[in-house]
């Protein structure tokens, strides 16, 4: 089924949901000038967000379970936003909140439901009428393209035989699909599959490494005249490419080496999502903010707030807010970190770091553009002047905006990094984490940011 077709369904189900809890709550069928604008607003916010979000196009493998996560982690963001505009435009008192948790309710379950039975109608149509594969190469390319077929069973694809001309491996099997023989030998199995319609090869999958370009090319002249559908498997995984996204520049198909799925829309979304939540923890923690810069101003003398230079996006210079939580303020071309009963770190500072309240102030940051709720921590300029010869790879953190929190934070990378092993390991987490972005993946990190902070002792 195709994307415009679940798009017009959750149009539909949104819609639908509307009125009839709007019947329910009022008993009337036709919703007020008031709840129409509101229904528009919902249904612009759902049909940007969803897009943003990924949800009409979740990725590879265990489609359904992604397609629901996409679903409501976009879900949430709409209920957000509309609550946000609803607080700032003081138009929430003439809603009826009932109504509203009704429709988002309902609206959410009926999306469920349709994509669980459209689902289980496709996943049983495939299977009904699954169409035979075979897989030309059994090397590293070949066993991907055999689990990915596995793993997506519901698309009614089986492999019924691999080749390859690595004669060490005919007469093996790899998941139940035996390798037959060499690839000449593949031609004449199809065939002979050929002959009986039940057992005819539907599919060939070419998996061959680039280096065997030539043999490729003989393969698919020789393919032609046979009635199977063709399909080269392109070699990414051997050039180290199987994260990265296919763009369009100027008119041309490339492959984006940055490292990142966060451009264009994604960009955005994930933007959209440090304002929001970034604006609704600034009004939760507003007095926390407040308690913790008077006593910080009674305690000791000095500035209520420090700005240190660190990196941000791109490698660029920025001046990151934090609560001062010690005697000096350092930001020159050496930067020592702050270790176990370290003698400038005040009384009170002490325990804002430990529980990382004297961080809250990036939430300025976050609103200004320079930093990311969730990412790589940015690292003083010194500290990276140091570490970025000595580890590879530790610049590419850069590509996208620094975070309050990260993946490696949440992995027990938090506190002092006094052996490059410890940063080797901070960095592959970042970079773990700009391969894998999602904004499922950020909620998850906020969430364990929490639990982390009151139980962690690493930090000083």
């Amino acid at each position: 089924m195709s994307n415009r077709t679940f798009q017009v369904l959750d149009i539909c189900a949104i819609i639908i949901c509307a009125i009839v809890m709007y019947r329910v709550r009022n008993l009337f069928w036709v919703p007020t000038g008031d709840y129409q604008l509101l229904l528009i607003v919902i249904l612009f916010l759902s049909i940007n967000v969803f897009t943003w979000a990924d949800v009409y196009k979740p990725k590879p493998g265990r489609w359904l379970y992604k397609s629901l996560t996409n679903l409501t982690v976009a879900w949430i963001v709409v209920a957000m936003c509309l609550s946000m505009i609803t607080f700032f435009t003081k138009s929430g008192e003439n809603f009826s909140r009932l109504w509203v948790l009704m429709t988002f309710t309902s609206a959410y379950a009926l999306m469920v439901v349709s994509r669980i039975a459209i689902w289980s109608y496709q996943r049983g149509n495939h299977l009904a009428q699954q169409r035979h594969v075979v897989i030309i190469g059994a090397g590293e390319l070949g066993k991907r393209a055999c689990d990915a077929i596995r793993e997506e069973r519901w698309a009614g694809l089986k492999v019924v035989g691999l080749f390859d001309d690595d004669s060490s491996l005919h007469g093996s099997t790899y998941k139940d699909a035996e390798i037959m023989g060499d690839v000449n030998q593949a031609l004449d199995f199809i065939e002979r599959q050929r002959q009986t319609p039940d057992s005819a090869v539907k599919e060939v999958w070419i998996a061959l490494p680039i280096r065997a370009s030539e043999k490729i090319q003989q393969l698919q002249l020789a393919l032609q005249n046979t009635a199977t559908n063709i399909y080269l498997v392109p070699d990414l995984f051997g050039a180290n490419l199987s994260r990265y996204s296919l763009v369009e520049s100027a008119g041309m198909m490339m492959i984006n080496l940055s490292a990142t799925p966060m451009v264009g829309a994604r960009e955005k979304l994930k933007r959209a999502e440090d304002i929001i939540v970034s604006l609704l923890m600034g009004l939760i923690l507003s007095p926390l903010l407040a308690v913790t810069s008077v006593i910080i101003k009674l305690e000791s003398p000095g500035p209520v707030f420090f700005k240190q230079r660190r990196y941000g996006l791109d490698g660029q210079e920025i001046l990151v807010w934090k609560f001062r939580s010690m005697s000096v303020c350092e930001d020159g071309n050496d930067v020592i970190q702050a270790v176990a009963n370290d003698s400038r770190v005040t009384r009170f500072g002490s325990f804002i770091r430990k529980y990382s309240i004297d961080e809250l102030p990036q939430l300025i940051n976050v609103l200004n553009g320079t930093m990311s709720l969730v990412g790589p921590r940015p690292h003083a300029v010194a500290h990276n002047e140091y570490y970025r010869d000595k580890v590879h790879g530790y610049m590419a953190r850069h590509k996208i905006r620094p975070g309050m929190t990260g993946w490696a934070q949440i992995n027990g990378c938090r506190g002092e990094t006094d052996a490059i092993e410890k940063m080797q390991r901070r960095i592959r987490y970042d970079l773990e984490y700009i391969q894998n972005w999602s904004i499922a993946l950020d909620i998850r990190i906020l969430l364990k940011t929490l639990y982390t902070v009151l139980r962690d002792r690493n930090a000083y």
